[in-house]
């Protein structure tokens, strides 16, 4: 029989993933239907203090549970925090965990939620694919920025300040168990946010729809991400609170996040790490500052993959060769970058051309997304896109 679908794919989700406006407000009744009697809100401190949790704790206290609140998620957490949350929880009787927040908020409640059910794992042992031995507490992810795509991956990345490193667990057993995607809560975010998270969602698209990883149901869902994106990321960074341009935004990077939840990024997450783990670059920047770099290398490894992206982002390809048309669709990213504010070179940063070499080796280490990278990356490769890329 004639393959039709090309490479197979292992699809991982979330048992159940609602798309809708306002359906944030149905988090205790999700939390409910997953046995939980004292959940554990996760968040940072902005989100803490935000009408946004005040309802979604009322709600839980409606339904007769006694909500409680762990409010101390850092931006690019540290794994040690890990730790303190997963005793706090414990203590707490949390018996499932409801993050409300960003990517940040999202991966840690993955991972806490392990480490609260088994206080005798490791974190730093589970770096990697697949080391985490058995879900932890029922999870529910609510997004309140739309980039990330942690509401459905198996993946979250921590902070080792020790070895000024960033590191991702990712596996199976890290899938949330509901995730509710409620593009209003995205409205009115300042635009450095929503402009960082956004292009983090065309990476993530970009990457999973060219990495070795790729399947045909990965590179369906990042085209449909790319299609959304492209035309809507600037009108919400201009206009807060447009609505449609919002619910669009959050549909790309939730279908990117679907994406790359199979198919895996590559090179550029992989060269960003350093960038947040000694710099303390955020992930979205640190993502736009080495696309263009990564891409281009990655140009003459398939050139013709880039074509689709292209037209997805807008581009007519009609008369174009796939290197001019990858070009194109290059430069259209970079120019959306820019167009929203995101810086895109290392040197805005402040970060000094010399630390290519040992941010080279750095990045090297994260071989899960270096292998997955379409074109081979040598560590004298990703020191001269480092330097490149200053």
């Amino acid at each position: 029989m004639e393959n039709i679908i090309g490479r197979p794919f292992n699809f991982r989700m979330p048992r159940e993933v609602i798309f809708e406006a306002g359906i944030s407000s149905l988090a205790a009744q999700k939390a409910a239907a997953l046995g939980a009697k004292r959940p554990v809100f996760i968040t940072g401190r902005s989100m803490a203090k935000s009408e946004a949790l005040a309802r979604l704790m009322d709600g839980a206290k409606k339904l007769g549970m006694k909500p409680e609140l762990w409010p101390e998620v850092e931006p690019e957490p540290p794994v040690a925090l890990l730790y303190k949350a997963a005793a706090d929880i414990r203590t707490l009787g949390g018996d499932c965990l409801v993050a409300l927040g960003g990517g940040s908020s999202m991966d840690f409640a993955k991972m806490a939620a392990v480490l609260a059910k088994f206080p005798e794992l490791d974190a730093a042992a589970m770096v990697g694919s697949e080391k985490v031995p058995a879900r932890g507490l029922p999870t529910i992810m609510i997004p309140t920025t739309a980039g990330s795509g942690s509401e459905v991956s198996a993946v979250a990345v921590f902070s080792f300040p020790e070895e000024k490193m960033k590191k991702g667990v990712a596996g199976g057993n890290m899938v949330a168990d509901v995730a509710l995607v409620d593009p209003e809560l995205t409205h009115g975010l300042p635009p450095a946010i929503t402009a960082a998270s956004g292009m983090d969602a065309l990476v993530h698209a970009v990457e999973s729809y060219i990495s070795l990883g790729t399947n045909p149901l990965t590179q369906d869902l990042a085209l449909a991400a790319v299609r959304k994106i492209a035309p809507n990321l600037a009108a919400c960074v201009r206009e807060p609170d447009n609505a449609s341009a919002r619910a669009a935004q959050s549909y790309g990077s939730l279908t990117a996040g679907m994406a790359f939840a199979m198919s895996g990024t590559a090179g550029v997450h992989a060269m960003a790490y350093p960038l947040g783990g000694e710099f303390h670059v955020p992930h979205g920047e640190a993502n736009t500052a080495m696309l263009r770099w990564v891409m281009e290398y990655n140009l003459d490894g398939c050139p013709e993959k880039f074509v689709p992206i292209a037209e997805a982002m807008g581009i007519n390809t009609a008369g174009m060769s796939a290197e001019r048309a990858a070009s194109a669709a290059l430069d259209a990213m970079i120019a959306l970058g820019e167009e929203c504010g995101v810086k895109t070179r290392l040197r805005d940063f402040g970060i000094p051309r010399e630390a290519a070499a040992h941010m080279a080796k750095a990045a090297m280490k994260e071989t899960r997304l270096i292998s997955n990278n379409p074109r081979k990356l040598t560590e004298d490769a990703v020191k001269e896109i480092y330097e490149r890329a200053w």
